[in-house]
């Protein structure tokens, strides 16, 4: 299966949700509130790693919507410049917990362009704060 992935509202930006979302003959959303990504941050900053808040948990929101999928390819938008490839190795690294190995060339990050159904998903769960899986803080902790 091919599924295309995008975010909408920034995780580092914590006063507005984060969402993210795949389509491709099905869609699905994930979604955690300012609240919780202040929570998150400050668990970061307790445990000495500020810095890889944002990628891990960006990491661990599409393993979420992911994990129960069969997937020939992932294309991610691009949405943290120069840091694909720790996204890809956290991604990496939850599947091979779970026992279920990708391959490095599935996951490809690439511009998907707002008219790519993954960013009409994520945009409108992100607008109505509606998402088919709304996760906390605690949910990202426990892959920490």
């Amino acid at each position: 299966m091919r599924i295309e992935i995008d975010q909408s509202g920034k995780l580092e930006d914590t006063h507005k949700p984060t969402v993210v979302g795949f389509s491709n003959s099905t869609s699905k959303t994930v979604i955690i509130l300012a609240t919780e990504k202040q929570k998150l941050q400050k668990f970061f900053r307790n445990i000495g790693k500020p810095n890889v808040y944002r990628y891990k948990t960006f990491a661990i929101m599409i393993f979420l919507l992911l994990e129960h999928k069969h997937l020939s390819q992932i294309i991610i938008d691009t949405e943290y410049v120069g840091q694909e490839a720790v996204i890809k190795n956290y991604l990496l690294e939850l599947f091979r917990k779970t026992r279920k190995n990708l391959l490095k060339n599935v996951i490809i990050f690439k511009q998907i362009g707002k008219k790519s159904q993954a960013h009409i998903v994520s945009y409108n769960a992100y607008r109505t704060k509606k998402a088919d899986l709304k996760i906390c803080a605690k949910d990202i902790e426990k892959f920490v």
